[in-house]
């Protein structure tokens, strides 16, 4: 049996750039390159071929192996991250930015897109929307552990892939019932968590619905357990009804 669009596999890997290891599914040698994270989630990865997991040229890499096949593969820029495209490099004043001072590296959120502070020329900043990885060759290891055919264990699969938690689930019909401690809805990250789950569900899963029932215990969920904050925040750049007309005036 080999990997074709629409599997659900199993996989360990590591991540290279520039001969430097940059993550790894394996705690061990993620602990080994000095690159542990203890938010992360380390053992094998799902990946289900199809869904823009995996950057182009690996999933392409992926296709045609089998279960047990161990390999290396030297992914360049058209396949990984792309090559570095100038229109999405923008000058943004310099007022958006209301709680920290902009320094370069600075990873920022500006309406709705990430990237990177390049420099600041006076009042104003230069911010790389790129992909930090853009223009690498990325080179991957990897070994394809196990395939997932049953429709519970890949439900349940994409369930603690995608949310992070193990939640009760099972199909009735052509819809996927999910229970979830009905704490969750204080979370913003939930709500965005769940439509992004059903959308996979029912596009991965063939099925018609998917229902989300809450469930009372008087038991309470910490927010550790929806998605992790990163450790360093973005910066939110909001512009405010004086910088709107200072941006028409500089226009």
């Amino acid at each position: 049996m080999t990997v074709k669009n629409g599997d659900f596999i199993r996989i360990d890997y590591t991540e290279s750039v520039d001969g430097q290891v940059i993550a790894a599914t394996d705690k061990d040698v993620a602990t080994e390159k000095g690159i542990f994270d203890e938010e992360a989630q380390y053992g094998p990865h799902l990946i289900v071929i199809g869904a823009g997991q995996l950057v182009k040229g690996f999933e392409e890499d992926l296709i045609g192996k089998e279960v047990g096949y161990s390999g290396k593969v030297e992914i360049p820029p058209e396949g990984a991250f792309g090559l570095r495209d100038p229109k999405k490099v923008e000058i943004v004043p310099i007022t958006r930015f209301k709680d920290k001072k902009p320094v370069p590296g600075m990873r920022v959120g500006v309406e709705n897109k990430v990237g990177t502070v390049t420099r600041i020329i006076g009042r104003k900043v230069s911010v790389d929307f790129n992909h930090p990885l853009v223009d690498k060759t990325i080179v991957y290891e990897y070994k394809i552990n196990e395939f997932i055919e049953d429709l519970q264990e890949k439900l349940k699969a994409l369930i603690k892939t995608f949310s992070r938690m193990d939640l009760e689930a099972e199909i009735k019909d052509d819809v996927a019932v999910i229970t979830v401690p009905w704490e969750l809805s204080y979370y913003k990250e939930w709500l965005m968590i769940r439509r992004g789950l059903a959308d996979m569900i029912i596009h991965h899963l063939g099925l018609k619905e998917v229902d989300y029932v809450e469930k009372h215990t008087g038991e309470r969920v910490t927010s550790e357990l929806i998605s992790p904050p990163s450790k360093e925040p973005l910066e939110e750049a909001t512009p405010s009804q004086e910088q709107k007309s200072e941006d028409k005036t500089e226009a």
